[in-house]
């Protein structure tokens, strides 16, 4: 891809984001292709696997892009929370779906040379049994709870985060319905704990417009810039 073509793929998103920040996924490409991305300006990145991340993460390193901040948006597995915190410009974690793991995170905090990791808590607003999240109303409370009180942790709240359904019969307007509910449910949240903010991280290339309808901060966009 020209830089030209990348430019202008990733002007064209952020204008219609507007407020929204837009994270480049970047799973299926090359650290050739994300570092052109990063020459054109942008700064948010986001991986599923830890291993693909740490490779990434070590090229930019050596490259001296200190810019950059890394989000980890995929499934993670306990014994890879310590490989993950020690990325260097690792910047949140979009995927903490239990009271367990996100327990893991703290006992390992110390791996993580950064100032604040940002932290966001999975619910699956779609209900499907293949996707991991928080279902239990209690148990994202309790999650909150704990974080919220660990006022010297390095590990900070800063929203929650869904996906929208994919097997059914009409994608768009599966995804308002989840991203609606995330809604409601960080409102509850906001009342419940009296926090400042707390930040919803949903939508992806095929609903992100549903998405930033409902209110969405932070936009999980890969294949319509990389492909």
């Amino acid at each position: 891809m020209q830089k030209t073509e990348l430019e202008i793929k990733l002007k064209k998103l952020k204008t219609e984001l507007k407020k929204a920040e837009l994270i480049a996924v970047s799973k299926y490409s090359e650290s050739s292709e994300v570092e052109l991305a990063y020459e054109c300006g942008q700064l948010h990145f986001g991986e599923n696997r830890v291993s693909d991340l740490e490779q990434k993460a070590a090229y930019f390193k050596e490259k001296n892009h200190d810019y950059v901040k890394w989000h980890f948006i995929g499934h993670l597995q306990s014994n890879k929370v310590r490989e993950l915190l020690k990325i260097p410009n690792l910047y949140a974690i979009h995927s903490v779906d239990s009271v367990r793991l996100l327990e893991e995170l703290l006992k390992r905090e110390h791996d993580f040379k950064g100032k604040n990791l940002k932290i966001f808590f999975q619910v699956n607003t779609s209900h499907e049994d293949a996707k991991s999240g928080f279902e239990s109303m209690d148990e994202l409370k309790k999650a909150l709870r704990i974080l919220q009180t660990r006022g010297d942790s390095k590990l900070k709240i800063e929203g929650l985060m869904t996906m929208g359904a994919i097997r059914t019969d009409d994608v768009k307007k599966a995804a308002v319905k989840s991203f609606s509910e995330l809604r409601a449910i960080r409102d509850l949240l906001l009342t419940e704990f009296k926090l400042p903010h707390l930040k919803l991280s949903m939508g992806m290339s095929g609903d992100y417009k549903e998405a930033l309808s409902e209110g969405a901060d932070y936009i999980r966009i890969g294949s319509l810039i990389f492909k």
